[in-house]
């Protein structure tokens, strides 16, 4: 091959790249429907290999080379269909068709027809497979996209619905607060944290006054209103670091974490006296409820058993002393 032939070839090439390197490089392939621009560089590439075969004057050269301009074609089969790919071979056989026309045209190098003419079949034939193959390869990866696509949609509902289990089994199903094993799973790293930081945290227990005689006169449906009512009441005014759930029965559990004792007294007598003000206009327009709370503030040297039974005996001097009101484990000591 004359080394003409092969300078210009690389010149084509090199021009060719350079033009949609700046495409790329400056954005402005992004404008187009297919910024890859795939099809029209496997339609450009043909062109240095097509400008090689009408400068060639051997024939049988001219048909060796050909196969250079087929391998872009392969570039095509992560991106084209088999419409695009049909599409692209026809704009190969219809280059090639005018260069051979160019050829005859000139008549400086004699043609062999039966040797053209079998050189397009074959083109035609090659092109038309690559297009079957690549068409077919790219709905294999069209389809394999949608599972992955259809698998990835599965793993965020399972999620989802996990989590959302996780939601109702550490919930309590009456009034939608938390329930006992998640508090006391709260109360457990609280405890955890504390061993290995400073700042304290305290709880409340608060038990709902004279709630028996409430399912006695009004009727249990009457008592479960009350309750959710209650945690709703409570629920309002929690700080994000706050957990409040259902301890069991009419009584509730409030934690507080990086909350001294004379902190959670002031949070739980602003509880109470909002469940005091609380109306229940369908139980009756006079029917009010009340709240004892028991507070303790968690030592370092104890176990959250321990801080738990602490406020639950400020609870039960709370009852003892007339309900409706708020005390802390220090008027315990105090006593």
């Amino acid at each position: 091959m004359p080394a003409r032939i092969v300078l210009e070839f690389i010149g084509f090439m090199s021009v060719f790249n350079a033009a949609f390197f700046w495409l790329i490089h400056s954005n402005i392939n992004l404008k187009f429907r297919d910024p890859s621009m795939t099809a029209v560089q496997m339609v450009v590439s043909l062109i240095p290999a097509l400008w090689v075969v009408y400068a060639l004057e051997d024939g049988q050269a001219r048909a060796v080379f050909l196969l250079v301009g087929i391998v872009p074609a392969l570039y095509g089969i992560l991106a084209l269909n088999t419409r695009q790919f049909l599409l692209v071979g026809i704009f190969y056989l219809l280059f090639y068709g005018i260069t051979m026309f160019m050829l005859w045209i000139d008549g400086s190098m004699p043609l062999n027809p039966p040797l053209e003419v079998m050189q397009f079949i074959a083109l035609a034939l090659v092109t038309t497979q690559i297009a079957v193959i690549g068409g077919y390869i790219n709905g294999l990866r069209g389809q394999l996209r949608k599972r992955n696509g259809e698998l990835r949609v599965a793993t965020t509902e399972l999620a989802e619905a996990l989590e959302k289990i996780g939601e109702l089994a550490s919930r309590d199903s009456l009034t939608g607060v938390f329930n006992r094993r998640h508090l006391l799973d709260v109360l457990s790293k609280e405890a955890n944290r504390r061993k290995r930081s400073t700042g304290p945290f305290s709880l409340c227990i608060m038990d709902v006054d004279h709630f028996k005689k409430v399912n006695d006169e009004f009727g249990h449906k009457a008592g479960d209103d009350v309750l959710r009512e209650v945690a709703l009441a409570t629920s309002r005014d929690l700080r994000g670091i706050d957990c409040f759930g259902r301890y069991g029965g009419e009584e509730f559990l409030l934690i507080l974490p990086q909350t001294p004792l004379e902190g959670a007294r002031i949070k739980a007598e602003r509880v109470r006296q909002g469940i005091e003000n609380l109306r229940f206009p369908e139980i009756g327009p006079d029917f009010r409820i009340t709240v004892s709370i028991g507070l303790a503030e968690h030592r370092d040297s104890e176990d959250v058993d321990a801080t738990i039974h602490r406020a639950d005996m400020a609870l039960y001097r709370a009852k003892h002393e007339g309900r409706n009101r708020t005390i802390g484990e220090d008027s315990l000591q105090s006593s």
